[in-house]
């Protein structure tokens, strides 16, 4: 029998280029996913800081020092999500922009191996957290804007200020490409993670030290609210903090803590008491009024760079099983208005139907 020596040939640079494409991908898939990394003293995996390459996650208590208490548990574990919608104000593009916020808070298992989502898993790797979805949008011009911030902070008490987070990821996507930013907090460090389209920052991950038991400014969305106990023991605070990740992410900087402040006094706001808190990060300044009568939700705040949020409506519901036609209708329940009608597809319209 006779071969085609051309064909041969071709499939063995065919085979050449997969080895290849093979070889360069197989040592960045055991970076990010291999147990076998080498550890520190900490218990955490040592990676490499390098553009591209996955680095440790700092490693969390075995046990809470205190669990959360039987009032917390009676409100926040009923199997329903406290949602709030707010009229907003933001800065991009050197022009304040209207838009529309919500504020999404509810509990949920997740597996402390992986800081992810589990309902599944086994109690010894289960730490119950409070979640808080960030769901910003707003229009540029012609395009639109969607960015979408995620903390993570355990329900029990495992050190450091109450509702310490353990990740905070946030994603912006509009019409020139999307980006990804994430933080793991340590006691004394986080680990760091960015993926964007911009050439600049490209793809990287690294470990940042901090000042011991540094806050994260996207997770005062939560601690501000003392939701199991004073913040700061009930009066002022002063340390280190991390920029929210929106906030560094319209600055194009990196995730670093800086010296901040924040003081707390009583004041009204519309005829409603109020606990006011005020960041001060250099020359950034942020004002949280915070109703003093459970729920205790954030009403209202201000930022030196232009942000303006205004609390409109809040409810408790099952938002999961509302996704399907007519679900729209709930949004009015947050005080957002109805979508429409365009937008709202008819069940009955003769489109296929594609779940999701």
């Amino acid at each position: 029998m006779t071969h085609d020596t051309g064909v041969t040939r071709s499939k063995a640079r065919a085979a050449r280029d997969l080895l290849a494409l093979l070889a360069a991908l197989v040592p960045a898939a055991i970076a990010t996913v291999s147990p076998a990394c080498a550890t520190n003293q900490d218990g955490a995996r040592v990676g490499d800081a390098r553009a591209g390459v996955s680095t440790s996650r700092p490693a969390f208590p075995p046990r809470p020092e205190r669990r959360a208490s039987a009032e917390f548990n009676r409100v926040w574990r009923d199997g329903r999500a406290e949602m709030s919608g707010y009229r907003m104000i933001v800065p991009r593009y050197g022009a304040l922009r209207p838009a529309e916020l919500v504020l999404i808070y509810v509990t949920e298992p997740m597996d402390r191996r992986t800081w992810i989502k589990d309902d599944n898993v086994p109690a010894e790797h289960r730490v119950d957290v409070l979640k808080l979805n960030i769901s910003l949008k707003f229009e540029t011009g012609i395009y639109p804007y969607s960015v979408l911030t995620s903390v993570f902070a355990p329900i029990d008490a495992y050190g450091g200020d109450r509702f310490r987070p353990t990740k905070i990821t946030m994603s912006a996507q509009e019409w020139c490409g999307h980006v990804f930013s994430g933080v793991w907090p340590g006691r004394d460090r986080f680990a760091a993670q960015t993926i964007s389209y911009f050439a600049s920052e490209g793809e990287r991950s690294e470990i940042v030290r901090t000042p011991e038991d540094a806050l994260y400014e996207d997770a005062l969305l939560i601690q501000l609210r003392e939701l199991d106990g004073p913040f700061a023991r009930g009066g002022d605070w002063r340390g280190a903090i991390v920029p929210s990740l929106w906030r560094v992410r319209r600055g194009h900087v990196e995730p670093r803590a800086t010296d901040a402040t924040i003081a707390r006094s009583s004041a009204e706001l519309d005829g409603v008491p109020v606990t006011r808190f005020v960041l001060r990060d250099g020359d950034y300044q942020r004002t949280f009024d915070v109703e003093r009568a459970a729920p205790r939700r954030i009403v209202h705040w201000t930022s030196s760079d232009g942000e303006d949020a205004t609390l409109l409506r809040t409810a408790r519901l099952r938002y999961w099983e509302m996704n399907g036609p007519g679900g729209e209708a709930h949004r009015t329940e947050l005080g957002l208005p109805p979508l429409p009608e365009e937008t709202v597809a008819s069940p009955d319209a003769g489109a296929t139907r594609v779940g999701f």
